[in-house]
């Protein structure tokens, strides 16, 4: 393994591993949130995990301990789940990164696996920026998007759907009720944010919590997405790992 789980060394290892070089990643994926009837409250979790762990052991990297709650304004309505409202969610964000920022830390990748939770992480990036001069990288949807494109599907998704699922496949196939899934569908406002325009604050309406067809997963596709999503993260730390940051 090239890079480190902090929580597995002691004070005295980390100290000398902390500096102007070091990349600390912070995954964040959601504990308890509805993933329908045939996904765990944890999925964002579990797969959030997994390609931190692909990531450490691939690149010089000092891991966090996964963040397992954050910004889920969606799923206010269903129960278990648990929202960050958006200040205090950026707020506990960045009082990480600066927890390792005054000790000289200055590029930080955040491997976020959820969608509204990345817009409190713009306002996190910038003020880290400005306040700290420190380089707050996010990991958005795009990732892994060939592989994606390749292989899946359904019409459209995004939650619990063709893609997640397949994705848990892959993970944890132990947690995944297959016989309980089914295709369903949000309401589309055209010209959104998911078409490139305008977007709309929504939340998650179906009756079922699916927005897509879990029916179409399948473990390989997990497999040739997840190895892609952390091709994607492994290229962009060693790029991020030789970006100069300018001191003002």
């Amino acid at each position: 393994m090239k890079g480190y789980h902090i929580e597995e060394l002691t004070y005295e290892q980390v100290k000398p591993l902390l500096n102007e070089e070091t990349i600390v990643v912070l995954p964040i994926g959601g504990g308890s949130k509805e993933h329908a009837a045939h996904l765990p409250m944890g999925t964002d979790m579990y797969l959030c995990q997994y390609l931190a762990d692909q990531v450490t052991e691939r690149c010089e990297v000092i891991t966090l301990p996964i963040l397992c709650y954050a910004h889920f304004p969606a799923f206010v309505e269903w129960k278990g789940s648990v929202n960050v409202e958006s200040r205090t969610f950026i707020d506990v964000v960045k009082d990480i990164c600066i927890s390792f920022a005054r000790h000289g830390v200055r590029k930080f990748l955040v491997i976020d696996f959820s969608i509204s939770s990345k817009y409190p992480l713009y306002t996190v990036a910038t003020e880290m920026n400005n306040e700290w001069n420190a380089k707050v990288a996010i990991s958005l949807g795009g990732i892994g998007h060939r592989a994606s494109a390749r292989v899946l599907e359904q019409s459209r998704g995004g939650h619990s759907c063709e893609w997640e699922t397949s994705l848990m496949l892959h993970v944890r196939p132990d947690l995944v009720e297959m016989d309980k899934a089914e295709e369903e569908y949000n309401p589309v406002l055209h010209h959104t944010v998911e078409e490139g325009g305008i977007y709309v604050g929504h939340h998650m309406v179906t009756k079922s919590g699916v927005n897509g067809n879990p029916l179409l997963a399948n473990e390989e596709k997990g497999k040739v997405i997840l190895e892609d999503m952390v091709n994607d993260l492994v290229t962009f730390v060693e790029g991020f790992r030789q970006f100069k940051i300018t001191t003002y």
